[in-house]
């Protein structure tokens, strides 16, 4: 791979941000510098650049470079225009007609017009990588004017909430949607957003500002942004102390808690529509067992790590989709930990002194510390816990084995949707993507929730109430059969420096900051 000049951190105590001057050299500065945000991760800041295939924490990035179609308003819970100025369809939702803004230039001087829209979403469908399968609905897309786009639908589908998704909806230049993922990954882009992409290495990405962002500039805003993994959280507590970090997140309680008595740092709340959920392979004993499922559910520590480890900054979940957006319920079935019951589902699942594997990504402490409580209970019923902690591209490279007895057996993982809407935990965490697993690290067989998912997903835009009692049905039957373990919902921190204001994420964008919107004194 080709990479731009990398950055890196040589000490905590000297940090340096970097971006690329107008001559095209990288400077170098104290990241305290005014003119550079500093921006400090928990995990590398993304898998691929591709705007058509990323599906992890690249999402950070792409929400700065580029723009969809529509937005998702987590304060109103509607969809409002970005690129589109507005849009109408017909009675069955199966035809979506777009009015798109005249006054939008991508970074390579190229103008956002209809074309652009449908070079970008066919370049995405075709590439089928991500979260690509938003578009299944879609059968074609047809530019009906140079600001008009029509998508012609197989089946009824929301076009306006797909569109305003984070991933696998973004706009890009006609001359990047011909290239490749390399010429992405290398640190270019095609955005329209008002930040391109400066220089990139593995756990680091500078962005700089784009001048001719249609919104313009005002002197108190940060042109350049450096964004860096700093997987501990100690470490990214220190740097904003220091003043040498303007903000950071999924800090660990005690992290969060020292902040208490610091006059320099606010600790922001943010709503999230994200959960931790542990995915049992159902294709590979002993997990194919429904019973010891359910044995291996009854044994989680929910409570302890609710309160205990995680102090109150997190709730459990009850199903799959979290409070505060459609298609979750309160009634569902909420498994607790009882040794005694998960010893008996043991025993009735003929399964003894077992051995099972799940994988974590690495030196998440938080993770960590609950499955070793997990392993303590397992062992008093006699099944023994092997933890691997991996980070995540070797997670991911070992749940997409060929062969289900070659993955783990239970793999925890955070997660959040592409889009606002139930779909985006349902389609890639029950459905295969193509001859991919996707993120269907159950290996559930499309059969099984297929039909029911392809129809929600049709009723979402014409009947979403219907829509809601099929989610609600799916949900039922994921707990019954066990087929994960919704641990927990997690509470969202940022602890902000108090020197910059505007920092605010929204739901639907899980992880996403809009540096734009951010102040300086």
């Amino acid at each position: 791979m080709i990479m731009k000049r990398a950055l890196t951190i040589l000490s905590v105590s000297i940090l340096a941000a970097a971006w690329l001057c107008g001559c095209g050299k990288i400077r170098k500065t104290e990241s305290r510098d005014a003119d550079v945000l500093y921006h400090a991760c928990y995990s590398e800041p993304y898998v691929t650049l591709d705007p058509s295939a990323e599906q992890s924490n690249g999402i950070r990035i792409l929400y700065n470079v580029y723009e969809t179609l529509t937005h998702y308003d987590d304060k109103t819970g509607e969809v409002i225009p970005k690129l589109a100025v507005e849009w109408s369809s017909n009675a069955d939702a199966t035809e979506w007609v777009f009015k798109l803004r005249n006054d939008v230039q991508f970074h390579d001087g190229e103008k956002m017009n209809a074309e652009a829209v449908k070079k970008s979403i066919d370049r995405t469908i075709a590439l089928n990588k991500g979260a690509a399968y938003i578009w299944d609905s879609v059968d074609s897309i047809e530019v009906t004017g140079e600001y008009e786009v029509t998508f012609h639908l197989r089946y009824g589908a929301s076009i306006p909430l797909i569109a305003s998704a984070g991933y696998a909806a973004y706009i890009m230049s006609p001359n990047a949607a011909d290239k490749d993922t390399e010429w992405f990954n290398a640190g270019n882009d095609g955005g329209s957003g008002p930040y391109t992409i400066a220089t990139v290495s593995a756990r680091a990405v500078t962005l700089s500002s784009y001048e001719g962002y249609r919104g313009g500039w005002e002197d108190n805003q940060y042109k350049n942004v450096y964004i860096q993994e700093i997987s501990d959280s100690g470490t990214r507590r220190r740097l904003l102390e220091a003043g040498e970090a303007h903000l950071t997140s999924e800090l660990s309680a005690e992290d969060l808690a020292a902040f208490s008595e610091n006059d320099g740092v606010t600790i922001l709340p943010a709503d999230s529509f994200t959960n931790v959920i542990l995915m049992l392979n159902t294709k590979s004993s002993p997990c194919s067992n429904a019973d010891f499922r359910k044995a291996l559910a009854y044994a989680f520590p929910y409570e302890e790590a609710v309160h205990d480890i995680l102090q109150g900054n997190a709730a459990q979940s009850c199903g799959m989709i979290p409070k505060g957006l459609w298609g979750h319920q309160d009634n569902l079935t909420q498994y607790h930990c009882d040794l005694k019951k998960s010893a008996e589902y043991l025993e009735k699942s003929g399964l003894t002194d077992a051995t099972v594997t799940v994988t974590f990504i690495v030196n998440d402490a938080v993770y960590r510390e609950i499955l070793q409580l997990y392993k303590e209970n397992l062992a008093q019923i006699g099944v023994t816990l092997k933890l691997l902690n991996m980070d995540w591209d070797a997670q991911l490279a070992l749940a997409k084995s060929p062969n289900p007895d070659d993955c783990q057996d239970i793999l925890l993982m955070k997660w959040w949707p592409d889009y606002a809407d139930p779909a985006g935990w349902f389609s890639p965490l029950l459905m295969s993507s193509g001859d991919s697993v996707g993120y269907n690290f159950c290996y559930l067989d499309d059969d099984i929730f297929g039909e029911k998912n392809r129809d929600a997903v049709r009723l979402t835009a014409t009947n979403k109430n219907e829509a809601e009692k099929l989610y609600i049905e799916m949900q039922e039957e994921i707990l019954d059969q066990c087929y994960m373990i919704f641990a927990y919902n997690t509470l969202q921190y940022y602890a902000v420096n108090n020197a910059i204001h505007g920092v605010y994420e929204n739901p639907a964008y899980q992880t996403c900051v809009s540096y734009y919107d951010i102040t300086k004194d």
